[in-house]
């Protein structure tokens, strides 16, 4: 779970809860398991775009709750997009560090 208390208020949020249960009803079918033609009951709600990869209060309202950067997904699929997220290969430290300095410059400069 993440410390950024701003995350944490917008997760917790009746707004938030109200809008994924909405998502679940409109797709209740996990999207990535239905790419390889397998239908798996989505439980869960995904931020396509992280909402913490933007810096402030109104960037991340604008990411979390837009309907066009959520993904309904089982519990296996979700678990499997943020373990490469947070892999450890070349690729994903260097994408990593691009969105780190990201919010660098767009907080400090």
């Amino acid at each position: 779970m993440s410390r950024n208390p701003i995350y944490i208020k917008l997760i917790n949020s009746a707004r938030w809860k109200k809008l994924r249960v909405q998502k679940l009803k409109a797709n209740s079918v996990c999207e990535e398991c239905a790419k390889r033609d397998v239908s798996t009951l989505a439980t869960e709600v995904h931020h396509i775009t992280p909402v913490e990869s933007v810096a402030g209060v109104a960037m991340m309202e604008r990411l979390m709750f837009n309907w066009m950067n959520l993904q309904s997904l089982c519990h296996m699929c979700h678990s499997e997009i943020h373990k490469s997220a947070f892999s450890h290969s070349k690729e994903a430290i260097q994408a990593n560090n691009k969105r780190g300095a990201k919010r660098f410059i767009d907080r400090y400069l």
